[in-house]
């Protein structure tokens, strides 16, 4: 469920989508329809191998799950991290743009709806990106705000190209390996504990509640209350970071 157009609960900038048009992949073995768009889609082998999580309460508390089940890594994630994952570079035009800071990224590209989480490869392979959205508010009261950090560490890896055949006999070019520590942390600020009880009652019995608190109450708790134990839901007004790190290689 996506959450309404309210600012107080939407968070950008961090993950960076664009809608390009190109070519549904059906199995992912087609090339985009709209070469104009990119000046390259590349594949990398690449699969999800550790997942973490964290969280630490306002009293600076931390507990950490250092083997959090790969199931719940975000579906959102995963969506962009496909085996084979696809890397590619939109060319500089207005409309298709995608920047981290002043620089124009590549992207983490999606060819199911499109989508890109921005990344930048440096020309020795090298991905080291950390970036993070401004402090806003979130929920109803304006003393409680919220902001999210993106950090990626690795590198692409060329030494093994190799290539992939699909059920429908196409075969595909893979460029080599995505080495990357994918980690998001979210940081609350202010007096969140009105807001993070509501949630956690919303998640609890789900009576009463909006599509947005739903949607957050799935958000916040979900993973790391249900599915990972780091955090326990007595405490979910207390919250003050929550992170997760996904090692891919």
């Amino acid at each position: 469920m996506k959450p309404y157009a309210n600012p107080g609960f939407l968070i950008f900038g961090m993950i960076l989508t664009m809608a390009l048009s190109a070519c549904r992949f059906g199995n992912y073995s087609e090339s985009p329809k709209a070469p104009e768009k990119f000046s390259s889609i590349e594949m990398f082998r690449t699969q999800a191998r550790n997942f973490q999580t964290y969280v630490q309460l306002d009293d600076n508390t931390e507990n950490t799950n250092t083997a959090t089940p790969l199931s719940a890594i975000p579906e959102s994630l995963l969506d962009n991290f496909t085996d084979p994952l696809y890397i590619a570079q939109p060319i500089s035009t207005p409309g298709v743009k995608l920047f981290i800071g002043a620089r124009q990224s590549d992207c983490f590209y999606n060819p199911e709806d499109s989508s890109c989480i921005g990344t930048i490869v440096e020309p020795d392979g090298t991905i080291g990106v950390e970036t993070s959205s401004p402090f806003s508010q979130f929920g109803s009261n304006p003393a409680c705000k919220m902001n999210l950090q993106m950090r990626q560490n690795g590198a692409l890896d060329r030494t093994r190209p190799g290539s992939i055949t699909y059920s429908d006999g196409t075969i595909g070019k893979i460029s080599g390996d995505l080495l990357l520590d994918f980690t998001m942390i979210r940081t609350f600020q202010g007096d969140c504990s009105g807001i993070l009880t509501v949630l956690a009652d919303c998640y609890t019995n789900g009576v009463g509640c909006s599509n947005e608190e739903l949607y957050w109450a799935n958000q916040l708790f979900g993973l790391y209350a249900r599915q990972s134990g780091v955090l326990r839901m007595e405490d979910a007004a207390r919250i003050k970071v929550l992170a997760y790190m996904v090692h891919f290689e």
